[in-house]
């Protein structure tokens, strides 16, 4: 019990989003023209464990999701955007997600 009270919080703490200085290098308008069912979009994440994979790995990218389609949407968001991303994440585990979610990061697909 205690054990997974830790392992929330640190979650938690690794989670949370810091103030980044990333360039986006390409527009998001773009990126929803060129995205196909089955590729991989990489993410320069915002979090604090992002910011250690990236040292770690010396790499721009901390992260990556898998882009479905429009036509395997996996939910959809408040306002009828379809998930159509599906990721890991350290707090939710698997979840989907709308191409929207990724909108303002650094990417590349």
């Amino acid at each position: 019990m205690l054990l997974d009270w830790l392992s929330r919080r640190l979650a938690a703490y690794l989670s949370k989003q810091i103030k980044c200085h990333s360039v986006r290098t390409s527009s998001w308008e773009a990126m929803q023209c060129s995205v196909r069912p089955g590729d991989v979009l990489l993410v320069e994440g915002k979090s604090r464990i992002s910011k250690a994979i990236k040292y770690l790995t010396q790499s721009t990218w901390s992260h990556a999701a898998l882009y479905l389609g429009p036509n395997a949407a996996l939910g959809m968001t408040e306002d009828g955007e379809p998930h159509v991303l599906v990721e890991a994440d350290l707090e939710e585990g698997i979840r989907s997600l709308p191409l929207s979610f990724y909108r303002h990061f650094h990417t590349r697909i």
